[in-house]
């Protein structure tokens, strides 16, 4: 059996009946996390550029655009909705690195959304498109071309996977699904810090659930499409994919559960959590305050994609400059940290000229940070493992910080509580529909 009917044969046999607890309860905890980033994103800049631009396309009142009050066809919702999910880069990271959930959770939501698929269905497609883009992102890592941003690449692999379960798909229509979506891939890393960034995951989304419906009207592709000549092996990686990584023990572990995620206790790129809380720590533990400081300095592996100077508020997401300087400034970093206004600041701008990057050789995920203080003091303080990190995990209270501050930007106390409820027990929530109508309801930013 070759590598892309395995997959769809994987996909197809699984079944919320044969997940095993650990992996229900992981996968309720992402895509809670999942629908927070998309009502909070949902808010933001971009998404009037992307909900007007979606709303003015047209297309049948099927699926809900979260956080706008209207319904469109099932793959530009899920383009939408993945976009909104992206677009704060707040949403959980596995590992390899890649943004699993915005690529897949639309795609599954929206379809379900048609279908009246229970929550069952639901996280048994959301584990799914996980599990096949994380897989293939590991096996494709050693071989990966940076210049491509890692969800335009496996994403819409991971958003076919979860459409197809959704839909019900048998394993020829899975390959069939698996063999358009393999032909949608693409993604610059060059548009990292811009609007472009969060439509990698968005068209990921969208591509899958056009690939799920594509393959279950009856549209043929190649039934090989990972592993044939010229195929997506052979295209994006010179055809050094890791089979066994690809295929072997499928489900064994599920890789919701090993090796597991990091959740972002902060908005912004996966390395600049580390930097942001030990600068956190550094301005607890010594009572400091910005003007004490003469000069930041970060000690750590590498830089971040963007410069010291970052070009909007966006574009800080990807400064680990401007993340310290946030920290070190505010004395939190959080979803309004990130705007234009705050970027371009009197106190950032003058701020931003005494942080300074030493990029030693340590430990990958360790970083220090030291201050040289205006009384001749040099303090410092390290992280080596964020609180929300796999290896630092948050409890619920704390987790439940971020999702109430996510939804509450996007829907009333009542509602938002009621979400929370839902997608916690969501295994006995018989039609997703439920869920779709709270979240689908126009937030008070676009009243």
């Amino acid at each position: 059996m070759g590598a892309t009917q395995t997959l769809a044969q994987f996909i197809v046999d699984t079944n919320y009946e044969n997940l095993p607890a650990p992996v229900v309860e992981a996968a309720k905890i992402a895509i809670l996390d999942g629908v927070a980033n998309m009502l909070a994103g949902s808010t933001q800049e971009l998404a009037t550029i992307i909900g007007q631009y979606v709303q003015q396309s047209g297309g049948a009142p099927q699926s809900t655009v979260i956080g706008w009050g209207f319904k469109t066809n099932a793959p530009s919702a899920a383009f939408a909705n993945g976009v909104f999910g992206h677009c704060l880069d707040y949403e959980i990271q596995g590992f390899p690195p890649t943004h699993g959930t915005s690529s897949c959770l639309p795609s599954a939501l929206a379809l379900g959304e048609i279908r009246g698929a229970s929550g069952k269905t639901i996280i048994e497609a959301y584990t799914l498109g996980w599990e096949i883009q994380g897989r293939l992102r590991a096996a494709s890592a050693r071989a990966s071309n940076p210049a491509f941003h890692p969800p335009g690449m496996v994403g819409p692999l991971g958003g076919a996977a979860a459409s197809a379960k959704v839909l019900g798909l048998d394993t020829l229509q899975t390959q069939m699904a698996l063999g358009v979506a393999a032909s949608r891939t693409g993604g610059l890393t060059a548009n990292t810090g811009t609007m472009v960034k969060s439509t990698h995951p968005g068209n990921a989304a969208r591509m899958g659930a056009e690939a799920g419906i594509l393959a279950e009207m009856g549209y043929t592709s190649s039934d090989e499409v990972l592993e044939a000549t010229n195929g997506y092996a052979a295209a994006l990686f010179q055809g050094n994919l890791n089979w066994e990584i690809l295929t072997q023990n499928m489900g064994s572990p599920f890789r919701l559960v090993d090796p597991g995620f990091d959740i972002k206790r902060f908005p912004a790129q996966v390395y600049m959590q580390n930097p942001i809380e030990a600068v956190l720590n550094l301005r607890e533990k010594h009572s400091l305050t910005a003007a004490m400081v003469e000069t930041l300095t970060i000690h750590r592996q590498g830089r971040g994609h963007s410069g010291p100077i970052p070009q909007s508020g966006l574009d800080g997401k990807f400064s680990v400059e401007y993340c310290a300087a946030v920290a070190l400034l505010d004395g939190r970093v959080v979803i309004d940290s990130f705007t234009d206004q705050r970027r371009f600041s009197a106190d950032m701008e003058q701020m931003l000229k005494k942080i300074h990057i030493d990029p030693v050789e340590q430990e990958p995920g360790v970083v220090r940070v030291s201050a040289a203080l205006n009384d001749g003091r040099t303090v410092s303080e390290e992280c080596r493992g964020f609180k929300g990190s796999a290896v630092n995990p948050m409890n619920r209270d704390e987790r439940m910080d971020k999702i109430w501050d996510c939804i509450g930007r996007a829907v009333p106390k009542q509602d938002a509580q009621q979400v929370i409820d839902l997608v916690e027990d969501l295994e006995n929530v018989t039609d997703i529909s439920v869920l779709m109508r709270i979240i689908g309801q126009k937030s008070p930013i676009r009243a």
